[in-house]
């Protein structure tokens, strides 16, 4: 009986039918299926994924060990869960077929275009409400941590991880318009915890801290970030930053301190 199949690339790789995670079996099959599923329904062709499995120590016979690796990984797919084959071969190379409802990252990516579409429509709420949709289908930091691709973590994820970054950014400034203040704190202080040298996040959290009447908190996690800035880098925080910190010491009556929300 053929189940339907979820693939979940934002986080650890997992691979669901009826309920339940699959097994994808062998290192070489999961960094293959990885490679496909960050460029759902796009050929991929034959040099990348060979790049992908084997990094710079590609075997003597790349194309038949590539089809040896994608042949296990179909009847991997196939033996667990009676699915249809979603792999598609060509020419040009080989494409996965996936949608919004399979894979996480073609929802998130259907979800960040919504965003932009409330954007140029100016509807704040609605762009926050998909941004925060789409970030709620990360597991975690990192996409792909457990799967071992040098050239896949070099050459792809740090734009995935990008895109997540510009999403929190976005959102942490819709929620600070929308006057959303005190809701905000928990989740900005675990941003700034996790990255630390982010000037963005922290100029965020100064103003949500201050916002709620929280000004020596707002003027602790300055003199923190200073710290960790000088002590790390060997520079001081930046002009934006350094500005907000002297508005806030000063209780400046203007923007942006103070919103109309």
């Amino acid at each position: 009986m053929t189940k339907p199949l979820s693939f979940h690339v934002l986080g650890p790789l997992t691979v669901g039918s009826g309920g339940r995670c699959l097994d994808v079996p062998g290192s070489r099959q999961r960094i293959l299926l990885a490679a496909l599923l960050v460029k759902f329904n796009q050929v991929v062709c034959v040099d990348e994924l060979v790049d992908r499995i084997w990094d710079s120590r590609p075997p003597c016979r790349p194309r038949r060990a590539l089809h040896t690796c994608l042949t296990r990984l179909r009847h991997a797919i196939a033996d667990a869960s009676g699915a249809p084959d979603l792999i598609r071969t060509s020419s040009a190379g080989y494409t996965l077929q996936a949608s919004p409802e399979t894979l996480d990252f073609a929802r998130f990516t259907e979800l960040l275009e919504q965003a932009r579409a409330a954007e140029a429509a100016h509807d704040r709420v609605r762009e926050s409400a998909a941004l925060g949709e789409a970030l709620a289908l990360w597991r975690g930091e990192r996409a792909l941590p457990d799967v071992a691709s040098d050239s896949l973590h070099r050459d792809v994820v740090p734009g995935i991880h990008q895109q997540r970054i510009e999403a929190l950014e976005r959102r942490g400034e819709l929620e600070l318009e929308l006057g959303h203040h005190r809701e905000l704190i928990g989740e900005l202080r675990a941003l700034t915890s996790a990255h630390p040298f982010h000037e963005r996040f922290w100029q965020q959290l100064l103003l949500a801290l201050y916002r709620c009447g929280r000004k020596v908190e707002a003027l602790l996690a300055y003199a923190e970030l200073t710290s960790r800035i000088r002590d790390g880098l060997g520079v001081e925080p930046g002009p934006q930053l350094r500005d907000l910190h002297l508005a806030i010491l000063r209780d400046d009556q203007v923007p942006p301190l103070h919103t109309a929300s």
